[in-house]
C-alpha cells in the first residue's frame, strides 16, 4: 500500500507525521519504505542518510536503479531527497494546468519493488508541484497532516482538486484521501476547538475522515528534528508519542477494514 503525506502549506507536521508513521509502523513488524520527495531533505536528515551515494533524484533521471537507491536502516528502508530536486522541478514542468503526461514517471520506478513492501511512505514538498502529482498519482491513499486555523480549512479545497482532476485525467482513479489529522493541536484553545468542529463538515464534504486521534502541540518535535531523531525513539513515553501511536493505531484499522470490504 502506498500513502502519501501531502499539504500545500508548511508548518503542518508533514514531514514529521511521514517519519513517525513510517516508523510506528515498522515497530509493528510491518515492512516499510520512506521515500523522501521533499527537496528540503529533512526526512533524509532525521535518518541521516542525506549524504547518500543514490538519492530518489538519481533514480528519477536513470543514473542508478531504485533498489540501488535504496538504503536499509534499523527499523526502515529509505530512499533520501536531493536538494536537486528544486531544479528537476522545471525539467518536468508542464505549462498546461493538471496536464498529466509526465503523471506516471515515479509510479514506474516504484512498480519493481512495491511488493517487497506493506506500506511506502512518501514525503512531498509543501507545494502541489509535479513531483508532487507524482506522488499521488503512485498512492493509494493520501494523508493530510493540518492545522486546526481557517486557512489550512481553506486549503483543503486545492488539495482535493489535484487528487479529483488525478482520478479524473488519469488512470488512476482510485486514489482517496485517507483523513485528515490535526497536528500541533492546543486542545485548550478555543479558536482550535470551534475550527475542530468544523472540520468535521469538511471532511464530509471531501468523503474522508478527521482522525479521532489529534497530535498535541509539545516541543519534543522540534527537539527530535533538532537531534535528527523520531519522536516515537527519542521520547517513546512521552504523551504527544501517544498521540501518534493513537493515530497509527486507528490508521491501520481503517485500513485493515478497507481491504476486508
Amino acid at each position: 500500500m502506498i500513502i502519501t503525506i501531502t499539504n500545500n502549506r508548511g508548518g503542518t507536521g508533514k514531514s514529521t507525521t511521514a517519519q513517525t508513521l513510517a516508523t510506528g509502523l515498522a515497530l509493528k513488524h510491518k515492512k516499510v519504505l520512506l521515500i523522501d520527495l521533499d527537496p528540503q531533505c529533512n526526512t533524509s536528515s532525521t535518518f541521516k542518510v542525506k549524504d547518500s551515494q543514490y538519492t530518489i533524484l538519481d533514480v528519477l533521471t536513470n543514473k542508478c536503479s531504485i533498489s540501488d537507491a535504496i538504503n536499509h536502516k534499523e527499523y526502515i528502508d529509505i530512499i533520501a531527497s536531493d536538494i536537486n530536486l528544486i531544479s528537476y522541478e522545471k525539467f518536468i514542468n508542464i505549462d498546461t494546468d493538471y496536464e498529466y503526461t509526465k503523471h506516471k514517471q515515479l509510479s514506474l520506478y516504484i512498480e519493481p519493488i512495491k511488493n517487497y513492501y506493506d506500506f511506502i511512505v512518501i514525503d512531498t514538498a509543501p507545494n502541489l508541484s509535479q513531483l508532487t502529482t507524482n506522488a499521488i498519482y503512485s498512492s493509494d491513499y493520501v494523508l493530510i497532516p493540518l492545522l486546526a486555523d481557517i486557512y489550512s480549512i481553506e486549503g483543503l479545497a486545492i488539495i482535493k482538486k489535484q487528487i479529483d482532476k488525478i482520478r479524473q485525467d488519469t488512470d488512476n482513479k482510485n486514489v482517496k484521501i485517507s483523513g485528515l489529522l490535526l497536528t500541533h493541536y492546543k486542545a485548550q484553545t478555543i479558536v482550535n476547538q470551534s475550527l475542530r468542529d468544523a472540520l468535521y463538515n469538511v471532511a464530509t464534504q471531501l468523503n474522508t475522515k478527521v482522525y479521532k486521534n489529534v497530535i498535541r502541540d509539545s516541543v519534543i518535535f522540534s527537539d527530535s528534528q533538532a537531534n535528527n531523531d523520531v519522536c516515537l525513539l527519542r521520547y517513546p513515553t512521552h504523551n504527544a508519542s501517544a498521540d501518534y501511536i493513537g493515530f497509527i493505531n486507528e490508521f491501520l484499522k481503517d485500513m485493515e477494514d478497507s481491504k476486508n470490504g
